[in-house]
């Protein structure tokens, strides 16, 4: 608690909240209490409002006048047009990556791979959605592009988001088309760069397709 009294108000009252959605203790639809924040981080009202945008900004929240925020509750349409966003982003960010990757970028990448390879036999949902999240963000800080970056990290938090609260699989079916990816970076691939993010946006759109989300 020492370390989080360091940190600013709102970026506590962020980091709490978040927290609190991705462990489910908060669920889709969810009203946010004011009063149990201020209580669980010691901090005032005025750090609320601050926390509570950036986290609508990432997808996570919303905020509807005169009736307070709300733990953001995804329907079928919202995740269809974010996975086609992503598909229209990611082609153009690959292109970029393959050009500029370094060769830190790929050892990053080679490890977070093993992590991955270690799951499939011990799997966690909320340890794949880390993992599956870093290894994007990798690809992407490999673009050296700021605007893919503001982008798509928005359009990963919602997938994340998706994923914690929809996604019943139980195995890490991505490691192919991830290895794919992997590889194309590494040989400046750009075809077999392609085909492994559709294959991955594949992937995860039929794990979400078989669960009922919520309209």
């Amino acid at each position: 608690m020492e370390v989080m009294k360091k940190a600013k108000p709102q970026d506590i009252v962020y980091q709490y909240v978040k927290n609190q959605i991705i462990g489910k203790s908060m669920f889709p639809g969810n009203r946010i209490i004011e009063d149990d924040i201020i209580r669980e981080t010691g901090t005032s009202r005025t750090s609320i409002r601050p926390a509570l945008l950036r986290l609508k900004y990432e997808g996570l929240v919303e905020m509807i006048p005169n009736r307070g925020a709300f733990v953001a509750k995804p329907s079928e349409e919202d995740l269809r047009q974010v996975y086609r966003v992503r598909e229209v982003l990611e082609h153009g960010m690959l292109e970029d990556a393959i050009r500029h990757r370094t060769e830190a970028q790929l050892r990053a990448m080679e490890e977070n791979l093993k992590a991955q390879e270690v799951l499939t036999q011990h799997y966690s949902r909320q340890e794949y959605v880390t993992l599956n999240h870093t290894f994007h963000w990798l690809v992407v800080e490999a673009s050296a592009n700021k605007y893919y970056e503001k982008y798509l990290n928005e359009l990963y938090n919602k997938i994340n988001t998706y994923m914690i609260f929809y996604d019943q699989s139980s195995d890490n079916n991505s490691i192919v088309s991830h290895t794919m990816i992997y590889e194309a970076l590494r040989d400046r691939d750009l075809e077999k760069g392609l085909l492994g993010l559709r294959e991955d946006i594949q992937i995860a759109w039929e794990d979400m397709r078989k669960i009922n989300v919520p309209l």
